[in-house]
């Protein structure tokens, strides 16, 4: 399991710039991340699965950052090919410059928001690498966390191969938890697979949404102690074990082959008399938290084609487009209505922004940003953001349960 330690109010202050590398704090300027070839015997197979790792480890150690803080990644490729590493959920422009093998480049790090985000190869043309075993986790934290007991972070993937694998928990078949009733948990949990959705559910359990895709929102209670997420998609959520004795069932479903199912068990005297009162919100990070929709852009993203070959937007990119088909002026207010006329369900993803998901006459939004949207076979999708800065940005379309492959086109922002 991925190692990290548990942050509390009392705690925060200890950790400074503080990037936890391997389990261990990095000092700026001698941070460090190599992506490397490795095995290990997964489930107690008996025969030992190759995988691509960072660090040496199935999923990559966990990092850790400070909201605002600036700091140098020295990334290292001892892989037999080239990659690139893309921070998702990060707002900057887009970055696909690929180490060759054997080469080592060195990454600023100043990340302006707090939450969850993953590292991993860029989508295009790193898919392939990505289903093999190269993902982790970044948790940059706010000055303020949310009042909790204990902090769990949650990788959810894939067993590396091409095909469909087991799906695993920090590289593992199972969780591994205990929990203890009227223990308030911060869960940072993400899907790290490719192209799997993936709903996690912990039923009877009191849940509430604080965070999605690196931004906070509005708390609101989980129906059914459930979450839905796309390939990618990060979630922040506070669970309050409920006082009940016997063990917790947790169940991932993927909606196309095995899940995985687990019982995590309640132990101990109850860490208080009660529940503790409703969460608070999360303090917001530096985002337009409204929009002006009287001059916004609107653009019309079209999904078509099929799912070996998909296209977006008119256009079949699988890697890096050559020209922009969108452009905009830092600042502008886009509204994009993405339709899937292709067979299958896809996930689509706006790089380097957050954006709000619209009601159905765009009057309103849902009470929370995203940056990665689930688009049903003959649906219509709205989403607004704002084109806060300079740079150039992907969007990328991934048709779900297939092996077609991502699709891309590309925005520039002036």
């Amino acid at each position: 399991m991925p190692s990290t330690l548990p942050l509390t109010r009392r705690h925060l202050g200890a950790f400074g710039l503080g990037l936890l590398l391997s389990g261990r704090a990095a000092r700026a300027g001698d941070l460090r991340l190599t992506a490397a070839a490795g095995e290990r015997r997964l489930g107690g197979a008996e025969a030992a699965t190759p995988f691509f790792g960072y660090d040496g480890t199935l999923p990559g150690p966990v990092l850790r950052a400070r909201r605002g803080e600036a700091s140098t990644l020295a990334f290292r490729n001892a892989l037999d090919q080239p990659t690139a590493l893309h921070w998702q959920g990060a707002r900057w422009p887009v970055d696909t410059a690929a180490v060759t093998p054997g080469a080592e480049r060195f990454h600023p790090l100043a990340f302006r928001d707090a939450g969850t985000f993953l590292y991993r190869p860029a989508l295009l043309g790193g898919e392939a690498q990505l289903r093999r075993g190269l993902s982790g986790l970044l948790l940059v934290d706010d000055a303020t966390p949310p009042v909790h007991d204990r902090e769990l972070a949650l990788l959810l993937s894939e067993a590396p191969g091409d095909g469909a694998g087991a799906i695993l928990a920090n590289g593992e078949r199972r969780v591994g938890w205990s929990v203890r009733p009227n223990e308030r948990l911060w869960l940072r949990l993400a899907n790290g697979t490719a192209n799997r959705v993936l709903r996690f559910a912990l039923p009877g359990q009191i849940l509430t949404l604080v965070a999605l895709d690196s931004q906070p929102c509005e708390p609101f209670p989980l129906d059914g102690g459930r979450i839905v997420l796309a390939p990618g998609q990060r979630a922040e959520i506070l669970w309050d074990v409920a006082a009940a004795g016997g063990p917790v069932a947790l169940q991932v479903a993927r909606f196309a082959g095995e899940g995985l199912d687990g019982a995590i068990p309640v132990e101990g005297a109850p860490v208080r008399d009660a529940a503790l009162p409703s969460p608070q919100p999360l303090p917001p990070n530096p985002l337009p938290q409204a929009m002006d929709f009287r001059r916004a852009l609107r653009w019309d993203w079209l999904i078509g084609g099929t799912a070996q070959a998909p296209t977006l937007a008119g256009g079949s990119d699988r890697s890096m487009p050559a020209q922009p088909a969108f452009r905009a002026r830092a600042g502008a207010v886009v509204i994009a209505a993405i339709r899937n006329d292709s067979p299958v369900l896809h996930a689509v993803h706006i790089q380097g922004h957050a954006a709000r998901l619209l009601d159905g006459l765009d009057d309103g939004w849902k009470p929370y940003f995203l940056d990665t949207v689930l688009v049903a076979p003959g649906m219509v999708t709205r989403i607004a953001f704002v084109a806060e800065q300079a740079g150039r940005f992907l969007v990328t379309s991934q048709p779900i349960n297939a092996d077609g492959g991502p699709v891309a086109i590309a925005l520039d922002v002036a």
